[in-house]
């Protein structure tokens, strides 16, 4: 059963929400539904010298941060 969750970060300066509705929901997903909701590509990096990037790193680099979520019922 779908859950229902409000999705909530800062954007050049400005705090913004969303809903979306999951049937998984997991540690730092509400990065992951960020970066879905606006289309910021993952790219995994396995070279030496960087480290591989997140949901997180990905969002905080295209300048969305904050994130945070609540459930609703």
């Amino acid at each position: 059963m779908p859950r229902t969750f409000e999705i909530s970060y800062t954007k050049d300066g400005k705090r913004k929400t969303f809903i979306e509705q999951v049937d998984h929901f997991y540690e730092n997903d509400e990065w992951r539904l960020v970066a879905q909701r606006f289309h910021i590509p993952i790219r995994d990096q396995h070279r030496e010298d960087k480290a591989p990037q997140t949901h997180k790193t990905m969002c905080i680099a295209a300048g969305y941060t904050d994130v945070a979520f609540i459930e609703q019922p």
